[in-house]
């Protein structure tokens, strides 16, 4: 083996000098360079995606979400004492939410209304205002709703709930509230700031009927991504038709098709690296042409056939591992750059995030050598069989 890997060195460092087949050879490997830088970027962005994303929505959701269609939103001394025993479990909080129409002069605005005792319940914070204003008759909803109604804090506005007394045919009466903006938040996810309002916990009991509102409690967990564990824990112990659900389980569509959408993306880079290394086959063969004289005065002095063909594997993989190197530090340098300057914007009704999010993970780069070498050692294959398998009295014939 090191007489193959110091023969397999000797000739790789004279190749690129050997006019058209160092052509050849400086092609292949700038080929790999892009593919590899490309596959960097791309994972980087699409790591950052998935940590930008879960970031904002451990901000804004509850790690677990317990509901019950009976369940009342007043904690019982039991599920107190079972959420007190589990050491994970750092917070809980019981909330209600519904639909209703907050109203403005002759501005409306649908939105998803929930009911909670104060800050200590809800995540982010106010871009205005003060949680310490929230209050009975008090209202906080998101940036976008303050501005598409033109509120501001201590303006009042009202809430309507629908509501259809008695049997369905009956008229809808809907019940109407004066509420004060206590304060506004901005979560730089659309849908949150569009379609979110807090209102008191004991004022949204009043306003939900049962068939109008859901009650159920938020739980907080020290890791939240083990909150998997926590939620079986509480499936195991908790008594009735309880419903619990993890924040990952409640955007699993979301982390789903990112996931897909990374490893799709992975695919196809590699199969481009896997063309790029097509030249690389090509090029052994190139040279296992020019230098079959070579091959054979080594074989004539004792080289074994395995010996020839492992020189080859070896030329063909410090091509690959050199592309591949090149290239990680090239991807790593770019990925660097949109992280450090954000000159990539994006509209966050549609991607949840601002600018392009970037997050250089080192086991991927891992992979991607490892793999890129790999496939650049099966691409010397066929070559490295074919110089391994001259005979030495057609090649010195006429030497």
């Amino acid at each position: 083996m090191f007489f193959s890997l110091k023969m397999a060195w000797i000739y790789f460092r004279k190749l690129f000098s050997r006019g058209i087949l160092g052509v050849m050879v400086l092609i292949s490997v700038c080929g790999i360079i892009i593919c590899v830088a490309s596959l960097v970027v791309t994972l980087s962005v699409m790591n950052g995606f998935h940590t930008e994303i879960s970031n904002k929505l451990l901000k804004l959701n509850p790690h677990i979400i317990v509901t019950n269609p009976f369940l009342g939103y007043e904690l019982t001394q039991e599920k107190e004492e079972l959420f007190d025993e589990h050491q994970e479990i750092t917070g809980y909080f019981s909330f209600i939410f519904g639909n209703g129409l907050l109203h403005k002069e002759n501005r409306s605005q649908g939105a998803v209304i929930k009911g909670v005792y104060g800050s200590d319940a809800v995540q982010h914070e106010l871009t205005k205002g003060d949680w310490s204003d929230f209050k009975e008759n008090s209202i906080v909803v998101g940036r976008e709703i303050a501005g598409a109604m033109r509120v501001d804090v201590g303006d009042k506005m009202l809430l309507v709930i629908p509501s259809v007394e008695g049997h369905l045919t009956a008229p809808m009466v809907p019940r109407v509230e004066e509420f004060y903006v206590a304060g506004i938040f901005s979560t730089g996810i659309h849908e949150y700031d569009t379609g979110m309002a807090y209102i008191n916990i004991e004022k949204a009991a009043m306003l939900f009927e049962e068939d109008q509102g859901s009650a159920g409690i938020d739980l907080y967990v020290e890791n939240p991504f083990d909150a998997g564990n926590v939620a079986s824990y509480l499936n195991d112990n908790l008594e009735g038709a309880y419903n619990v659900q993890t924040w990952k389980e409640r955007n699993y569509n979301l982390f789903a098709a990112l996931k897909l959408e990374r490893t799709m993306m992975f695919i196809v880079l590699v199969i481009i690296i896997v063309i790029a290394t097509f030249n690389i086959a090509g090029s052994l063969i190139m040279v296992s042409v020019s230098r079959s004289r070579d091959c054979g005065i080594m074989r004539a002095v004792g080289a074994t056939k395995k010996q020839i063909s492992m020189m080859f594997n070896f030329k063909g993989m410090m091509i690959g591992l050199l592309g591949a190197a090149a290239g990680s530090v090239i991807g790593v340098i770019l990925a660097l750059v949109l992280r450090r300057y954000e000159f990539i914007q994006l509209p966050p009704q549609v991607y949840l995030v601002s600018t392009l999010p970037v997050r250089i993970n080192p086991a991927d780069i891992v992979i991607i050598v490892l793999t890129t070498v790999a496939v650049s050692f099966l691409a010397t294959l066929y070559p490295a069989y074919r110089a391994g398998h001259m005979e030495v009295a057609d090649e010195l014939r006429y030497e």
